[in-house]
């Protein structure tokens, strides 16, 4: 089973965390810092889950979503945001993704959701 996570996020520091930690779970690593690469790489990739940041410059992380979600391949997509959201854009983000996690978020967290959406991946401890 392909085991690749796209990480899309503008933000150097989350990715190399990211890249880190998700590493050590044995998964591959693809990035991007907008949705249009995002995209490509997606196509390109296919990638068992898809983690990206709401807010990018381009193309937003809610529209690379739904464009994932209305592709022949949709994956399981986790939104991230480090900006203040009010409770109604909180709903929103949660009802059109398959996670959501605010920043700062803690690495269990992931882990725990990573669990739910790609159930039949074996997460190396």
């Amino acid at each position: 089973m392909n085991r690749t996570v796209l990480v899309v996020d503008d933000d150097p520091t989350i990715h190399t965390l990211l890249q880190d930690y998700l590493q050590d779970l044995g998964f591959q690593i693809v990035h991007a810092t907008d949705g249009r690469t995002g995209l490509t790489l997606f196509e390109q990739h296919q990638p068992c889950l898809v983690i990206a940041d709401i807010f990018m410059p381009g193309m937003t992380g809610v529209e690379m979503l739904e464009k994932i979600k209305t592709g022949p391949h949709p994956s399981p997509v986790v939104l991230i945001s480090g900006v203040q959201l009010s409770e109604a854009e909180l709903q929103m983000q949660r009802e059109r993704a398959d996670g959501f996690l605010e920043k700062p978020y803690m690495f269990w967290q992931l882990k725990e959701m990573i669990g739910k959406l790609v159930p039949e991946m074996q997460i190396r401890l």
